[in-house]
């Protein structure tokens, strides 16, 4: 079947006619697919910047949601206790206290050359 398209296609103006716009049309196809390809990666992408916001906004509202609850279980739990002042703190706090020192560590041991025999 190819040879009867590409036979003599020289000779005749009409076969080399179709034959450019047989090669036109592949070439027309490999730029749409390679089009398309893009088009198809391109929306991905904005489709995972946009589950990925989502994810983030999620997150958020859920961190906000459990900040509420802790304030109002700190709200509820301060009405009902009587806040006690604890002896660490009182000391920690004490301008009188000495710093604790550094640990020194000993030098070390006087270095005694190899004994290797040749002296």
């Amino acid at each position: 079947m190819l040879k009867a398209h590409f036979k003599d296609s020289i000779k005749s103006p009409g076969k080399v006619l179709a034959l450019c716009f047989i090669a036109y049309f592949a070439t027309i196809s490999f730029v749409v697919s390679g089009f398309l390809v893009l088009l198809a990666a391109h929306w991905v992408v904005k489709e995972m910047k946009k589950k990925g916001k989502t994810i983030l906004q999620a997150e958020a509202d859920a961190e906000a949601a459990r900040i509420e609850t802790e304030k109002l279980a700190a709200r509820a739990a301060g009405e009902t206790k009587v806040p006690v002042a604890s002896a660490a703190t009182a000391a920690a706090n004490d301008s009188n206290m000495k710093p604790t020192p550094m640990k020194q560590y000993a030098k070390s041991a006087v270095v005694v050359p190899f004994k290797n025999g040749t002296r």
